[in-house]
């Protein structure tokens, strides 16, 4: 009689070790549709992390400013100072853009 539990038990055991290890239903196949939407996703997505931001140039009360804009179209960085002439303003953007092309980040004070 005690065989008979222990094997019982034991083809329990290996009942339940089964059934834990095993996947319980297969996975569905993705339609042809479902396909397309998530490449169509996931072609947006690094559209978007390559997409470069704007400079806009514009003539505000005190002259002409310029801002920088990510790409999702928010102001990241703004010029605090106004030109006279849209050349000035102009000239300036090219020199900002040739140094951040090269500068380095320097953390300034900062534990």
């Amino acid at each position: 009689m005690r065989k008979l539990l222990c094997s019982l038990a034991l083809c329990a055991a290996t009942g339940v070790l089964i059934a834990c290890v095993s996947p319980t239903a297969p996975a569905r196949p993705k339609d042809k549709s479902d396909e397309k939407k998530d490449e169509k996703k996931d072609a947006k997505k690094d559209v978007k992390a390559v997409e470069p931001g704007t400079i806009e140039v514009y003539q505000s009360k005190d002259g002409w400013r310029y801002r920088v804009l990510g790409a999702d179209g928010k102001p990241i960085a703004i010029g605090v100072q106004g030109y006279a002439k849209k050349e000035d303003c102009l000239a300036t953007v090219e020199i900002l853009k040739a140094t951040l092309t090269k500068a380095k980040v320097v953390e300034i004070g900062g534990k």
